[in-house]
């Protein structure tokens, strides 16, 4: 799988990632085709986190067929008193 055909999305504290694999693959003898193949498929993993998800801070690697994503949690707002009326 190439890398431009993994897809990577965050929504809050989603992340969904999908790709796309398309293998075509011939053998010639000459100008007579002896073998033909072909491979096309689809995958896709959604995956809801315990808290939101930074999206402006992500960051993914895929080297050798491993897909590294750092996926840092969005801070949250510092706590406050509410005062009553």
């Amino acid at each position: 799988m190439k890398k431009e055909d993994i897809n990577i999305a965050v929504d809050g504290n989603r992340i969904e990632i999908s790709a796309e694999v398309k293998n075509e693959k011939e053998i010639k003898n000459g100008e007579k085709l002896l073998r033909s193949e072909r491979y096309y498929g689809k995958v896709y993993r959604a995956v809801a986190l315990d808290q939101d998800i930074d999206g402006t801070t992500t960051q993914a690697k895929y080297a050798d067929g491993i897909l590294d994503l750092r996926l840092p949690k969005k801070s949250s707002a510092a706590a406050g008193r509410i005062s009553i009326r």
